[in-house]
């Protein structure tokens, strides 16, 4: 038992000094993986351990390990999606068809704009780098003969990754050589893998992309983010969208968000997503 403190040589600095020795540490959680890697080093220096426990442990700690790296990888995108939401990624490159036979017209005419992949890749590099993230691409065999490139989003401090996957036959328009149709399909489909990961929706340049509603697949996209997020009507209000009430059903009521601000509703509901998960993880 420690000796008695005399009340009166107390002086404030030794009331302080006091005060700091008896406030308690704050524990760590017991479901922290810190805690349990303890308790697995523990099992494992004792020769009386029940192998089975001991198993449990590990199995346990691989969890919060694999869950404590999802929810680094969800934040670290989540404000990815936030700064892309305030970006414009615009349709700068054309692709041109020669007139058929037959037709008034000589030459060429542009058939449509796209934003090549060095363009997205210039907004989303950077980004990217800031997080620690890294995307990357390999091209796979596919059944049919058609080209499968698969795209991996992974988080470098942790190791937690997710894939998306795009097929597409040979593109061979424009007479091109069978390298080039691979060529210009394995561009085509990273493109569209980076802008699926990151719901990027590119713009044309002659538009600042106010033009109507979100299409059917991103309505779908938003009601799977809405029931993992659990928002209610005022993530609608948010969005300037119609209420249930008013549209008839939560799917038609989502259809009314403008398409500008599609990456808008996609970052709040992933960031509402990630604090969501962050608050179940110590009673998983």
């Amino acid at each position: 038992m420690g000796a008695a403190v005399d009340p009166a040589r107390l002086t404030p600095e030794t009331e302080q000094s006091e005060r700091r020795v008896e406030r308690p540490l704050p524990a760590p959680a017991s479901d922290s993986p810190s805690v349990v890697l303890a308790l697995i080093e523990r099992l494992a220096l004792n020769p009386g351990a029940d192998a089975g426990k001991l198993d449990c442990a590990i199995a346990m700690y691989e969890r919060l390990k694999a869950k404590e790296a999802e929810l680094a990888f969800n934040s670290a995108k989540g404000r990815i999606l936030k700064k892309l939401a305030h970006l414009k990624i615009v349709k700068n490159r054309s692709v041109r068809h020669e007139f058929e036979k037959g037709e008034p017209q000589n030459g060429t005419y542009e058939a449509f704009k796209y934003a090549p992949l060095e363009e997205i890749d210039k907004h989303l590099r950077p980004l990217l780098v800031g997080e620690n993230l890294d995307l990357s691409y390999s091209d796979e065999s596919s059944e049919g003969g058609g080209i499968l490139i698969r795209g991996r989003l992974k988080h470098l401090p942790s190791g937690h990754y997710e894939d998306s996957l795009m097929r597409a036959p040979p593109d061979t328009t424009g007479g091109k050589s069978d390298v080039q149709a691979v060529g210009s399909t394995n561009s085509f489909l990273r493109r569209y893998v980076a802008c699926n990961i990151f719901n990027i929706v590119v713009v044309g340049d002659d538009d600042d992309g106010n033009g109507g509603k979100i299409d059917e697949r991103q309505t779908q996209t938003i009601l799977d983010l809405i029931k993992r997020a659990k928002v209610g009507p005022k993530f609608l209000k948010y969005m300037k969208a119609k209420t249930v009430e008013e549209a008839g059903s939560l799917e038609a009521a989502v259809a009314t968000i403008a398409a500008r601000d599609y990456r808008k509703a996609i970052s709040t509901l992933e960031e509402q997503v990630a604090k969501s998960e962050a608050g179940r993880a110590h009673f998983s």
